[in-house]
């Protein structure tokens, strides 16, 4: 062998080595690239079926400027949110359904409060309750009720229900049956 030959045979290699390093590089970065989209679009997924959901707003019977009108028009107004019905009537709690993201305005009345928080923690979905922008309107008979379930967010500002309705709906898990 002369020295040509070597010569040839080592560029040879380099090129080899060099296409194999280029071809293996394009197919590390696609599959990573692949990976992380998919990734992503899963989770664009599950939030856009999670913004579909049906929001039912209960408001406490029987109690005046409590009827939620204002809350329930923003959420309804904004298009990212599915607003399905605004009542005070017991019998509406059969709608409820692991579909639902539920918010329950609080009053007085607490076998309303209790029959509406129970049904919909049946379905183990999150609850909203609402408290009028009075940050001391839970009692304690509430909070022994609402630390029995881990899903539930305690607010009491239209801005903060907003938030609370799209960061629940944005990071939470329902389980589809």
């Amino acid at each position: 062998m002369n020295g040509q030959t070597i010569y040839q045979n080592l560029s040879n290699l380099d090129l080899l080595i060099g296409t194999l390093t280029i071809i293996f590089s394009i197919v590390t970065g696609s599959f990573i690239t692949y990976k992380v989209l998919n990734t992503i679009l899963k989770r664009e997924k599950i939030f856009f079926h999670n913004l579909q959901r049906k929001i039912k707003v209960f408001y406490p019977p029987y109690e005046n400027n409590k009827e939620m009108e204002v809350e329930f028009e923003e959420i309804k107004n904004n298009r990212l949110f599915n607003a399905d019905f605004r009542t005070c009537d017991i019998r509406k709690i059969n709608n409820i359904d692991t579909k639902s993201l539920v918010i329950i305005g609080c009053g007085s009345d607490f076998s309303y409060f209790e029959s509406v928080y129970i049904k919909a923690t049946q379905y183990k979905i999150p609850v909203i309750i609402y408290t009028y922008g009075d940050s001391r309107a839970l009692e304690s008979k509430h909070w022994d009720l609402l630390n029995r379930y881990q899903w539930y967010s305690v607010c009491n500002t239209p801005i903060r229900l907003i938030s609370d309705v799209f960061t629940i709906l944005s990071t939470f898990t329902y389980e589809d049956r």
